[in-house]
């Protein structure tokens, strides 16, 4: 059953056995796995069925540390989270083996699981979001020399990535079942001690006001709301929920995202256009049809060994047609106009950058031509974006700002902060990738070709690919940990937390499909603690 929270009355208290608070990719996830069982199952969700302008207000938030993108923009409140169309891109992939290894040279690496113990919910997640093959062995001789330090990634589209659509049918009508939209939580309540969760208090509006008592909760309403949540409440533990070792909100991380260098072939080259992440654009290089399956693409890595001998994180490298679009010449204001664009979505953000549009005429007309051409005929000028791990920092942090939103409660305040491996990973990635360019006969140089820039000079331009991870970070340690290897928050007995909150590394990109299977994992030991 789907159903409004206008519906339900001022002051009503809904029972369930498991109550979810979020309807993104981990909530209708972990919801799956309880259709057409006994348990009764309640899912809170801030949104509405579709995209809401509106409701972003409620993720309004202020960045104190490096620029990051507006925090109601880059977060979605509606059925679906962020794998609707106004998100998510359905790009997915498992984390590697090392991914989950502890790193000597990466401060608090390491999984409580490892991935052999995810592979059978990988699979579940992976068959959820229409993916074949995810485990099909692919020989990275094809493109790349099998004695080179790179390799090439293998990197799935899901055919099918709002989750909101495929499973609103099949949770409408499952009978245990109960979705109640345009719902936000505004706190859990413990009982004296702080180790059980009584009820979840929602609201609609200010003035309407409902509870929620379950036998178990579990937070699935992204990174940052995550701990957001935990923090505001604290009636009985002042510091906030699982926070005994003030860990909750620390080790906030992204993949750093960096645009650079330039490439220019004289003929047509597949070891080049295989790394091209768009079909269409592969197509001209490619004959074999399987190498423009529009279900896959792959990127460029380091191979692990060289990660490890030379202490550098995880990152993928696409290769990309066109000039290195930057901020000087309009060229990444309009990209990113067209990005929210196509999406359906406006904010402030997209105001700045049609100012720099206007403010820079000539560059971004020239980089509209060359993007409409580029599809009418062979690009012979490409440039690189990297997408990088970044490494845990407990100064990277989500915590709640002075600033009260619309039901009188903290926003949330974030503090980005990347660190210097991330940079020296980078610097390697560009003289490894230019150098394996080289050799393959073409002119590649790790300059920004617009304006003979280093993109690794004084103040690297990070950008971001809006992936919140590791506020609510698992070891089965409270030490170092806020859940542990099952999820559940320490010292509470019935809290659980789903999503990229919980990961202690977050690999080189693309978190979904793990988000997923880790939801998987969690219902299915959920369905065995209510029993």
């Amino acid at each position: 059953m789907i159903e409004d929270c206008d519906s339900i009355p001022h002051g009503t208290c809904l029972e369930a056995d498991l109550c979810i608070v979020g309807a993104g990719a981990a909530g209708l996830a972990l919801a799956s796995q309880f259709e057409g069982t006994r348990h009764r199952v309640c899912i809170i969700e801030s949104g509405g069925l579709t995209y809401e302008h509106w409701r972003q207000r409620l993720s309004r938030g202020r960045s104190v540390g490096r620029p990051y993108e507006a925090l109601d923009l880059c977060r979605i409140r509606q059925f679906g989270g962020s794998t609707g169309r106004a998100g998510w891109g359905g790009w997915c992939k498992m984390l590697d083996h090392v991914d989950f290894e502890a790193r000597s040279w990466i401060p608090m690496s390491g999984w409580p699981v490892d991935r052999n113990s995810l592979l059978p919910h990988y699979e579940t997640a992976a068959g959820l979001l229409g993916i074949e093959d995810l485990q099909a062995e692919w020989p990275a001789s094809a493109v790349l020399p099998m004695n080179g330090p790179l390799f090439s990634e293998r990197c799935f589209l899901s055919p099918i990535p709002d989750l909101g659509a495929t499973l609103r049918a099949r949770l409408q009508a499952a009978k245990n079942v109960q979705v109640v939209l345009h719902a936000t939580a505004l706190r859990l309540d413990t009982d004296t001690s702080g180790r059980w969760v009584r009820s979840i208090e929602v609201a609609s509006t200010p003035d309407r006001r409902f509870r929620i008592e379950a036998r178990s909760f579990v937070l699935a309403c992204g990174g940052i709301e995550n701990a957001r949540l935990l923090l505001v409440s604290n009636q009985q533990m002042p510091n906030g929920i699982g926070n005994q070792h003030d860990l909750v909100g620390r080790y906030f991380m992204e993949h750093p995202r960096v645009k650079w260098g330039s490439l220019q072939i004289c003929r047509p080259d597949a070891a080049i256009a295989f790394h091209v992440p768009s079909a269409e654009a592969r197509r001209p290089y490619l004959s074999q049809a399987k190498h423009c399956d529009v279900t896959a693409a792959f990127g460029l890595a380091l191979r692990p060994e060289i990660r490890e001998s030379e202490r550098l994180l995880g990152s993928r490298t696409w290769i990309k047609p066109g000039p290195c679009a930057n901020d000087w010449d309009g060229s990444e204001a309009l990209h990113y106009l067209a990005f929210w664009l196509r999406k359906g979505r406006l904010h402030r953000d997209l105001i700045k950058s049609g100012r720099t549009i206007l403010r820079h005429p000539a560059g971004s007309i020239a980089s509209a031509i060359d993007r409409i051409g580029r599809s009418r005929r062979w690009a012979g000028h490409f440039h690189f974006d990297t997408i990088l791990e970044q490494e845990p920092d407990p100064e990277s942090r989500v915590t709640l700002d002075t600033r009260l939103d619309e039901f009188g409660l903290p926003r949330v305040k974030l503090e980005w902060r990347v660190g210097p491996l991330v940079r020296r990973t980078l610097q390697r990635v560009q003289t490894i990738v230019t150098d394996e360019m080289r050799m393959l006969g073409h002119r590649s140089d790790v300059l920004a070709c617009a304006h003979g820039t280093p993109a690794y000079g004084d103040d690297i331009p990070y950008r971001w690919v809006r992936h919140h991870m590791g506020t609510t970070r698992m070891s089965n340690d409270p030490r170092t940990g806020v859940v542990d290897a099952t999820c559940q928050v320490h010292g509470l007995a019935n809290l659980f937390v789903a999503g990229s909150s919980v990961f202690p590394t977050g690999g080189n990109d693309m978190p979904t499909l793990t988000i997923v299977a880790l939801a998987i994992k969690l219902g299915r030991h959920l369905q065995q603690w209510l029993e």
